[in-house]
Formats: structure tokens, C-alpha cells, sequence
């Protein structure tokens, strides 16, 4: 702070100018390397993250830019090694059939397909189910004993976009502050400039 301080001393009617355009330079940018960074470590493609990285952008009297992500899990199906259940384009009607090799998901990045058991708190094989209101497949099975709700399906989930991109962001935070400084400087001297 003391360094954009001595920096902007000059230009100081110019500096909310010149901070909401270097915030939103450094904001997009990390949202760019957050979705890299995401995707090393989850199996989801470019589009659908970079859809889900909500950019909030800086304004001259709102000195402050964020990200935002969904906090709920993903649809264990995003996972599935079946291209047509794990893309969100498909409205179903009914369910597909369970291969007869299980239900496989590549969750992670760098390793390899596994076959959803569900756990201890599933009994038999998970199998897909249609979601009423979305239309969309889900991975579910038959609870051991009745949820909290009572229910005796449960649908399962992977991890939140929220849960990756907090495990990954600290890792960007220094180059992050390192862009921020180098956009203050570039735009001080494009105010200067008169742009």
C-alpha cells in the first residue's frame, strides 16, 4: 500500500480511475489462472468453469473487485465418463441404464476412472435417476437408513467449483498482488498519457 500510495501521489484526482481499471485487470486475470488451476484438479472442462466464476467488477466508486463461485457440490454426474450424462445440454426424460461394469466418474484431474460405490450409508449399486425440476441425470442410491429429512434416496455430489477455488487461490494470491502493482503502473502512465 505504501508503494501505490507514493505511486498515485501524483495522479491522486486520476486514482479511482486508475485502481477500478487495475482491479479489473488483475480480477479477470485471476480468474483466468483459477480456472487453470481448477482444472488441474478436477475432470471438468474450460467452458462450464469459466461459466461459473462469477466476475463482480470494480467501479471508480466501488474500489473493490471479487470472484464468485457456486457453493453448493456438483452433481456427481459432471464427473461421469459418459460424455452424454456428464454434459448439462441434455434434458432427460428417463433414466439411462446402469452399465454393467458400475457407474464410472473421473473425479480428480490426474487420476484415473473409479466406480461409484456410495459408501458405507448406501446399500446395493448407485444408479442413475432423472432430477424433476432440472431434467438432469444424477448418480444416486438407496440409503442404509432414512436421511434427516426422512428420505431414503440420496443424490450424490463432488466437490463445489467454491471448494477448488479456495484450495487453489492462495497459490495465486502472490503473482496475483505482483499483476495487481504491475496494472497500477501501467495505468498511472496511461493517465498520464491522458488515456
Amino acid at each position: 500500500m505504501k508503494s501505490v500510495r507514493l505511486m498515485l501521489a501524483g495522479v491522486q484526482s486520476e486514482s479511482p480511475k486508475i485502481l477500478s481499471r487495475s482491479l479489473n485487470a488483475t480480477a479477470t486475470k485471476t480468474r483466468t489462472e483459477g480456472s487453470k488451476e481448477i482444472r488441474k484438479q478436477v475432470n471438468l472442462k474450460a467452458a462450464y468453469v469459466r461459466s461459473r466464476l462469477t466476475l463482480r467488477k470494480a467501479s471508480q466508486n466501488k474500489l473493490s473487485a471479487s470472484i464468485a463461485t457456486p457453493v453448493r457440490g456438483l452433481l456427481l454426474s459432471h464427473y461421469s465418463t459418459d460424455r452424454q450424462i456428464a454434459g448439462s445440454n441434455v434434458s432427460w426424460i428417463k433414466p439411462p441404464k446402469v452399465p454393467a461394469r458400475g457407474i464410472r466418474v473421473k473425479v480428480s484431474a490426474g487420476s484415473g476412472t473409479k466406480v461409484v460405490t456410495g459408501g458405507d450409508e448406501i446399500k446395493g449399486k448407485p444408479f442413475y435417476m432423472v432430477l424433476p425440476n432440472s431434467r438432469r441425470v444424477a448418480i444416486v442410491g438407496r440409503r442404509a437408513s432414512a436421511g434427516s429429512s426422512g428420505g431414503k434416496i440420496k443424490v450424490l455430489y463432488g466437490p463445489s467449483l467454491s471448494q477448488v477455488f479456495d484450495d487453489v487461490v492462495g497459490d495465486l494470491s502472490e503473482p496475483m498482488n505482483v499483476y495487481l502493482a504491475e496494472q497500477i503502473e501501467k495505468n498511472t502512465d496511461a493517465v498520464l498519457r491522458g488515456y
